[in-house]
């Protein structure tokens, strides 16, 4: 049986592998999920990384991040508690390093998501794992942009029961945080038609 330095070991490495996923893929891009005649958008900052790793620490998120994209988070940067148990981060973290895959592969959209402390208005899922998005407002309460969040991880906890419905994603654009439009196509539904209310969007190429 593992010792508890070696279990926290174990999720250190996995803390660090997941920064590197998410640094990669995410961090600095932004997605576009259309469904229907709806559609919203998607960034991933660098001090949302914490939140869903399932641990705690004394940093700051950003620092934490950080830590971890350096290879530089040590055992004693992070720790559980009754709100962040062991468990919950070993059943989290694989997850965590697969969330490219909430990006890049056909996904279910659901509305109003309840947890026991939070209704999430939107959620992303591939019935494995589910991802609760938050609007980005700032801490005087006002939007700070269009953007949802990425706020919590969960994994197979009945995310469609629920919910109060949900849509099969069509399409799922991506662009790097810097320019103006989505300049790359990652799910496309081909039976369907790009909507009107996103093609000021998009780059051009994907409407000729």
């Amino acid at each position: 049986m593992a010792t508890k330095e070696e279990k926290k070991n174990e999720i250190r490495q996995k803390i660090i592998d997941s920064a590197m996923v998410y640094s990669q893929s995410l961090s600095g891009n932004v997605f576009l999920y259309v469904y229907g005649s709806d559609f919203f958008e998607v960034s991933f900052p660098v001090d949302c990384f914490l939140h869903l790793t399932g641990v705690t620490t004394s940093l700051s998120a950003k620092a934490f991040y950080r830590n971890a994209k350096r290879r530089e988070l040590t055992t004693r940067q992070f720790y559980f508690d009754g709100r962040h148990p062991y468990a919950n981060a070993r059943k989290k973290l694989p997850c965590l390093k697969r969330l490219p895959e909430l990006t890049n592969e056909v996904v279910c959209v659901l509305r109003d998501t309840q947890t026991q402390t939070v209704t999430y208005k939107l959620s992303v899922t591939n019935l494995e794992f589910t991802l609760g998005l938050t609007e980005n407002i700032g801490k005087d309460g006002a939007k700070i942009n269009d953007y949802f969040l990425p706020k919590s991880l969960r994994v197979k906890d009945s995310a469609i029961e629920k919910s109060s419905g949900g849509e099969v994603v069509d399409f799922i654009f991506s662009k790097s945080a810097s320019v103006a439009k989505y300049n790359k196509l990652l799910v496309e539904d081909k039976t369907k038609k790009i909507p009107d209310c996103v093609k000021h969007l998009i780059h051009g190429d994907f409407l000729e």
